[in-house]
């Protein structure tokens, strides 16, 4: 919720957070994103994410307490789409 609706590119719109990985040093930040919304572009997203990177770290200087951002890559999460298609054969086998 740090900066949700404050990021005005449409592309990232319907970001969704589903994890972040930082590493023990915390000078790097790999952030998992989907989206819910059918229809998105995943590239598109992706180009959003990282033209927002430097907002993003400039708000999070201002709500953490730590010496040096994390340099932050974004990552799409398939995971939420191979979970979904998971949960659909087994209902699938279900109804049978």
């Amino acid at each position: 919720m740090l900066v949700r609706g404050k990021i005005k590119d449409p592309r990232v719109s319907s970001v969704s957070i589903t994890a972040v990985r930082v590493t023990d040093d915390m000078s790097y930040a790999k952030v998992f994103f989907t989206s819910f919304d059918e229809g998105f572009d995943t590239q598109e997203m992706l180009e959003g994410l990282r033209k927002a990177t430097g907002y993003i770290k400039s708000a999070l200087s201002k709500k953490l307490r730590i010496k040096k951002i994390p340099n932050i890559e974004f990552e799409y999460d398939s995971l939420v789409e191979k979970r979904a298609r998971i949960d659909e054969l087994i209902r699938n086998v279900s109804d049978e």
